[in-house]
């Protein structure tokens, strides 16, 4: 017995097979980017809601906690870049290049831009200060 085609199917393999693991490979980095964006916005989130507990001093919820006394009044952006900067290099290979914390009125509004989008990571959360609410609650 002759064949006619001899190594026909390794040509064919050897042309599916760098096709198949580039597949793969490009699966595994997509699930790591959307992993990565996923652990920014939570952190996000949990930095805006011990940002957003800073009272400034006012009635001193939160700084015990979160901050320290800096000229008779507290700064929640201080805090809340510093601790950007320090999650900054714990994302697996799409970090967060820049990031933001301001308070817009009875908002916070804390923002950071991934590696590799164009577009940013954006959480608002509503200022709340817990004990006030129980007071109101009480009262009623």
């Amino acid at each position: 017995m002759h064949k006619k085609w001899k190594g026909y199917f390794t040509v064919e393999a050897s042309f599916i097979l760098p096709l198949v693991l580039f597949l793969y490979l490009l699966i595994i980095l997509a699930a790591l980017f959307l992993y990565c964006r996923c652990m920014i916005s939570q952190d996000n989130f949990l930095l805006g809601m011990r940002g957003e507990r800073f009272s400034e001093g006012k009635t001193g919820y939160g700084e015990v906690i979160y901050g320290t006394a800096e000229a008779d009044h507290w700064r929640a952006e201080e805090y809340v870049e510093e601790r950007m900067l320090g999650r900054r290099k714990y994302y697996p290979y799409f970090g967060t290049t820049e990031g933001t914390f301001e308070e817009v009125g009875e908002k916070v509004v804390v923002r950071a831009v991934q590696r590799g989008s164009a577009k940013s990571i954006q959480k608002e959360l509503y200022k709340v200060n817990p004990i006030e609410i129980v007071r109101e609650r009480r009262k009623g």
